[in-house]
């Protein structure tokens, strides 16, 4: 998607680092509110525009934690989502006493959490988050990166194949020591992604093309393979990439084409 987010004047509520760290950045530095309870974003945007997603990426919410994302318009609130728990609810029956965080799942073995909201495409001139989470032990509201706008997704049946491969990349490498004895130099875990898109017919294959042609090689993009599936499986999925070699498509038949993708967590 174009990221509308990157192109906002933010406000917040208040800042011990500014909120312009959740747009496009070179540096890994994160917008930090100065406590836990009721902090806020807003975002005006250049122009009215059309939006039907917002995300929410690489935030320390815990997992009775709530986000709030408001529509704006000319000064009113057009949608409002209310306070959501950010975390993805375990269900009863699988909900361990005692083991289980109270409210949703614990996600943060993962490199990034997100939390994302998916509307019907709205006009909009701006839109406002509001974070609550009386449990946060870091007792501030932290959030790496905010999308807003118009994802891509190709319709069901041209959807992504199946042989998704994910693969969790460990940063460093093995070294041994005089004695002999192996150690693991360096740390941090990066994700690649693959996936092929092997049904598209001509009008898709041209949308593809020019949305993937104007993200290039060097542009930051959120992917999500499986929303709104929640829990692990959807988590591991999403992330935001670059993406990883060219662009190229075989037409192998009659209105149909193929589509090798490949990307790198930024």
């Amino acid at each position: 998607m174009d990221n509308q987010h990157d192109l906002a004047t933010l406000t917040a509520s208040s800042a011990q680092a500014p909120a312009e760290y959740t747009q496009i950045k070179g540096r890994s530095y994160s917008w930090r509110g100065i406590s836990a309870r009721n902090e806020q974003v807003t975002a005006m945007l250049e122009n009215p525009d059309f939006i039907s997603a917002v995300v929410v990426y690489g935030h320390n919410l815990s997992s009775v934690g709530t986000v709030q994302v408001e529509y704006l318009f000319e000064g009113a609130v057009i949608y409002d989502t209310g306070p959501i728990v950010a975390a993805d609810i375990i269900p009863l029956g699988v909900w361990r006493a005692g083991i289980d965080p109270w409210g949703g799942q614990d996600l943060s073995a993962l490199p990034s959490i997100h939390y994302n909201v998916w509307t019907e495409p709205t006009l909009i001139d701006g839109y406002r988050l509001t974070f609550d989470d009386p449990g946060n032990v870091g007792g501030y509201i932290q959030v790496g990166r905010i999308f807003s706008g118009i994802p891509y997704s190709p319709p069901k049946k041209m959807n992504i194949d199946f042989g998704v491969k994910l693969a969790w990349q460990f940063r460093g490498e093995k070294q041994r020591t005089e004695s002999g004895s192996l150690r693991h130099v360096g740390g941090g875990v990066s994700r690649r992604l693959s996936f092929d898109l092997n049904h598209l017919d001509d009008e898709e294959y041209s949308i593809l093309t020019q949305e993937l042609l104007k993200a290039g090689v060097g542009k930051d993009v959120y992917i999500n393979v499986f929303p709104e599936t929640g829990g692990v499986k959807e988590a591991a999925h999403a992330f935001v990439a670059m993406r990883d070699g060219d662009y190229e498509h075989d037409h192998d038949r009659h209105n149909n084409w193929r589509s090798p993708h490949v990307y790198l967590e930024v």
